[in-house]
């Protein structure tokens, strides 16, 4: 029988999160308190409420950054565009029927979309303002999303089990589909999830319904909401492609819904703003500048496609029509970083985060620039600005070789570690760092052994390899110890082990009657 060394060790397997629905929702509940029955603040209605409002608070505060980041940032090359929604959200939210801690915001992002996180937290994209013809249309959008807000529809998603697995992704699951690039956004999932979900037939008509009380409130004509309903509709029957993966859908527009919002409007009063000379006003450069975006849209497709000359060609005519834009100035960076033309990179990602330091892309791509430069105290701060806002494994990673190359060790292992979060490639080189430097450091720390002796008196051995890794050059040291006290030292070289396999050996050493004891004393190397 083979005896079992017993010690303590740092697992390095990626834990999978493979919870019942039920073990999911204990979780939900059990950080956010269970309520009971509940009611409902927008509709009057007792509901069962699982979800407490301090969940609805700290989920929405904590999502509402990384799910802007993620899909662009916010658009800041006009700011009175971003003054003007917060005005037109602030107006309705004042006579909504729950008090929130409301925060609206404009994403650069052209695909036309708006969503709302639990707490109040709101965003339209750049794409739908200017599908938009009046601030009625505003008004009729952001008092869609309050209600979406304040009558909790979100959360009762999340006790329904809809949204549960994404609810504990907070906890570090990484993404590698955000709307900004292929990134690898580390704990943005549950925010995405919420943003996309789809909600309920009731929750549709209740936040079309409810929202035009709050334009009516607000002093707002809520026939805004039927002319947007109406537009909805035709776009949809005309099947276009920005709206149907956009706005349509989590919120599907239908026949039946423009029907229902033309009645409900009658029985409100009469009157109230339009605002369309003072929306088209506002809108104005965003209007005027939408070509730039479009070019810079396509631009993206031909950085993906690696076309890089017609890529450029377009981000040209994009800068010429928008100077003021960051977002084209850090895929300039891409290029020029992809074609070698590094110094040109350097400048053209300084130059995307003076015009937007509050956008992490080009503080990311930078520091991860100038990492492979060698700039490092750049790198570092680039990288550490980028994390503040949104983590990414890419940034973990980058600091983690600037940690090791430094001799931080153990910094460099919290660093990788966080990145191996991610499953994309980004996270599987991490953690192939991670495995070799604790391989170099702690080998021990990556073998299970066990040994005992055979029919012969000869030393067996099984080596269990505790890494998703394959470990090469496994170098042990086999201490026997007669029954005089005596201590004979054996060194025995293992070719290798794969990943999370276990490799029997018998060392031929005799034993005899005395004690043995295994250790690791080297790991040559680590592969896939």
């Amino acid at each position: 029988m083979l005896n079992t060394l017993l010690r303590t060790q740092q697992p390095l397997q990626k834990k999978t999160r493979n919870l019942s629905n039920i073990g999911l929702l204990a979780l939900v509940v059990g950080t956010s308190g269970i309520t009971g029955c509940a009611t409902n603040p927008v509709t009057g209605k007792s509901e069962l409420s699982l979800v407490s409002e301090s969940w609805e608070l700290k989920t929405g505060a904590q999502q509402y950054l990384p799910a802007r980041q993620s899909q662009g940032g916010d658009y800041v090359a006009d700011p009175e565009v971003q003054a003007y929604v917060q005005q037109v959200g602030s107006k309705l939210a004042a006579v909504s029927d729950r008090s929130l801690p409301y925060e609206f915001a404009v994403i650069n992002n052209s695909t036309p979309n708006a969503w709302a996180l639990p707490g109040g937290k709101i965003a339209i994209n750049r794409g739908l303002l200017t599908a938009l013809d009046s601030e009625a249309e505003l008004a009729a959008v952001l008092g869609h999303e309050i209600v979406h807000a304040a009558a909790k529809h979100s959360a009762q998603s999340v006790q329904r089990g809809a949204l549960l697995q994404a609810a504990v992704l907070v906890t570090g699951v990484a993404t590698a589909d955000s709307d900004y690039g292929e990134v690898a956004a580390i704990g943005a999932g549950a925010g995405a999830a919420l943003i996309n979900s789809k909600y309920g037939r009731d929750a549709e008509r209740e936040s079309d319904l409810y929202g035009m009380n709050y334009m009516s409130r607000a002093g707002y004509n809520p026939n805004g909401a039927v002319e947007l309903q109406q537009t909805f509709v035709e776009l949809k029957d005309n099947k276009q492609p920005d709206f149907l993966r956009g706005l349509f859908a989590s919120h599907p527009p239908s026949q039946e819904r423009l029907v229902a919002n033309r009645a409900h409007a009658n029985t409100l009063p009469a009157g109230g703003v339009e605002g369309r000379s003072r929306y088209r006003q506002v809108m104005q450069r965003l209007v005027e500048t939408q070509p730039a975006y479009e070019a810079y849209d396509e631009a993206r497709q031909a950085v993906a496609d690696n076309r890089f000359k017609a890529a450029r060609r377009m981000l040209e005519q994009a800068i010429d029509l928008e100077p003021r834009e960051g977002q084209f100035f850090a895929l300039l960076g891409d290029i020029d970083a992809e074609e070698q033309a590094f110094t040109a990179a350097d400048a053209a990602y300084d130059r995307a985060i003076s015009l937007n330091p509050d956008f992490f892309y080009a503080h990311l791509r930078g520091g991860i620039l100038n990492e492979k430069r060698g700039r490092i105290a750049k790198a570092k701060n680039q990288l550490n600005r980028s994390l503040q806002l949104l983590e990414t494994a890419q940034a973990y990673n980058a600091l983690g070789s600037i940690a090791e190359r430094e001799g931080n060790l153990e910094e460099a292992e919290n660093l990788y570690a966080k990145a191996a979060a991610d499953s994309g490639t980004t996270g599987q080189a991490a953690l192939t760092s991670l495995v070799t430097l604790r391989s170099q450091e702690n080998p021990q720390s990556l073998i299970d052994l066990r040994w005992g002796t055979g029919l012969n008196n000869t030393v067996l051995v099984e080596i269990s390899n505790t890494t998703p890794r394959t470990l090469l050059g496994i170098n042990l040291q086999i201490r026997v110890t007669d029954l005089k006290g005596n201590v004979n030292v054996y060194p025995q070289r293992v070719g290798g082990t794969p990943a999370s396999r276990a490799l029997q050996i018998d060392t031929r050493l005799n034993a005899g009657t005395g004690r043995v004891a295994v250790n690791v004393l080297s790991i040559d190397s680590v592969t896939l």
